[in-house]
């Protein structure tokens, strides 16, 4: 039978506009109930020197995918295409070019310094809101249209150490790890404390995947330092505090955020007593804050191990991404001026606030190991 070609086509235009012929054909949208879908391209150290953090940061993922559909019911669905960078910043590029011709994510969360400061000119030239995590290279966020920071920065956690140690003593050395991150943090806690009117005797690097750091230890102890500040990451960071301990065991030594890992505190069991750092409250062995002493609890629950910060601030990663996409009670996409204007939000870590180039400030504790326990350095 011969169809009549006005009928073919009133018939494929009722198919395509289904049942909104009543109200006129329009362009297909998603009633304003239905659920949606945030897709996020994840950078984390799977593999190589950093692999434990790359672990942190998938862990806390996975239960904030899981809080987020709890919070907002048969409204949003986050998926995580979870990429190894290897900590190397070529790497990082390469599988986020790799993504980018598979499928454009919504958003971009990078971790380690060196792989994010990499990734930027790509989330800005392609305009991905992006997410830095686990990486606290100054002016990360500076200029960028897309870059946010979820994480402390460096003078975040480098001033309450400097500031503490600066009261303390006259003569200081510092060890730092080389790549971006360790020469950054050297840089700066060095400016802290010759502001402060002390003497930085030495400032000497460790290779990152060097076991034995002992010529580096003996060039750094013959200036006759008071006490030693150390800064880094990789399997170096660990072997760092024992052999300065081996060598000098009366010697104080401060570190930074990166030393409450459980790897390192694992490894250096009673090595690690006496050492001052700083961090937050997820670090302490008996946290106070209540939504904090759940986290930790459900971690070792699900993964048989103690939480560490980057789980946290990855699990706050993806939290603060559903409330900002749930701030109208509907779906919208979120960006970095939108979560900027709709600041602060209140996240399991804390509140976080951001600064108009998108850095969030996040105040640390003092704390220090004590028979295997990390408590509050007393005040």
């Amino acid at each position: 039978m011969k169809l009549n070609r006005k009928s073919t086509t009133l018939s494929g235009l009722l198919l395509t506009c289904g049942l909104a012929v009543t109200s006129g054909c329009k362009k297909s949208e998603a009633p304003p109930d239905a659920k949606r879908i945030l897709h996020i391209v994840a950078l984390a150290p799977l593999t190589g020197p950093d692999a434990s953090l790359g672990e942190y940061l998938r862990n806390g993922m996975e239960l904030a995918k899981e809080h987020a559909a709890s919070r907002y019911p048969g409204k949003i669905e986050i998926t995580v295409e979870l990429l190894d960078s290897k900590s190397q910043p070529q790497e990082g590029v390469r599988a986020l070019q790799a993504a980018l011709l598979q499928k454009r994510p919504d958003v971009i969360i990078s971790a380690m310094s060196s792989v994010c400061k990499a990734i930027v000119p790509i989330a800005e030239r392609e305009g991905i809101l992006t997410i830095a995590t686990t990486a606290a290279l100054t002016d990360l966020t500076r200029s960028t249209k897309t870059v946010l920071r979820i994480y402390p920065t460096s003078d975040d956690f480098l001033r309450p150490i400097a500031i503490h140690m600066s009261k303390k003593f006259e003569r200081l050395a510092i060890l730092y790890g080389q790549d971006d991150f360790g020469d950054s943090n050297q840089r700066l806690f060095g400016e802290i404390i010759k502001g402060a009117g002390k003497q930085i005797t030495a400032s000497e690097p460790f290779e990152l995947a060097q076991a034995d750091s002992r010529a580096v230890i003996a060039r750094l102890l013959a200036t006759s330092p008071e006490a030693v500040f150390v800064t880094g990451d990789g399997p170096a960071f660990a072997a760092v505090f024992r052999q300065l301990k081996e060598a000098k065991a009366d010697l104080p030594i401060y570190t930074e955020i990166g030393f409450a890992n459980p790897s390192i505190l694992n490894a250096l069991g009673k090595d690690a007593d006496g050492i001052i750092f700083d961090g937050t409250e997820l670090e302490l062995t008996d946290p106070q804050d209540p939504e904090i002493a759940g986290f930790q609890k459900q971690y070792r629950s699900r993964f048989g191990t103690a939480p560490y910060q980057v789980a946290g601030f990855a699990h706050d990663s993806i939290l603060l991404l559903a409330d900002a996409a749930m701030m109208s009670g509907a779906f919208v996409q979120p960006n970095k001026r939108s979560i900027i204007a709709g600041a602060p939000f209140q996240v399991m870590m804390g509140t976080i606030q951001f600064d108009a180039e998108g850095e969030c400030r996040i105040p640390l504790k003092l704390m220090k190991r004590e028979a295997g326990k990390t408590v509050l350095l007393p005040e």
